[in-house]
């Protein structure tokens, strides 16, 4: 049972090994951008390939401001308003 759950464990570590080396195949364009982001305190160089891949380059194209980006990223309180009630509302969690 051991050598089982170690044999799976070894070809999942392979399997990382070959999406990681994608990764860096699919990015390898935007090497400039990640160096850039990854400069950012807070910011590794996975973060910042996550960020290239979701939010791609041409941010001004997709997001008219900053705070456009900021709510679509989830960064931004939210309020909702009914019958002259306010009602706030938290950020989201993020990535969980």
């Amino acid at each position: 049972m051991i050598k089982t759950i170690l044999t799976h464990i070894d070809f999942l570590s392979e399997q990382v090994e070959l999406l990681n080396q994608e990764v860096a195949t699919r990015l390898s364009s935007h090497q400039e951008d990640i160096e850039r982001l990854d400069s950012i305190a807070g910011i590794a160089t996975r973060m910042a390939e996550q960020i290239i891949a979701e939010v791609g380059t041409d941010v001004e194209k997709q997001f008219p401001s900053a705070a456009h980006l900021c709510s679509w990223a989830g960064l931004t309180p939210g309020h909702n308003e009914s019958a002259g009630k306010r009602k706030s509302t938290n950020m989201k969690k993020g990535n969980k």
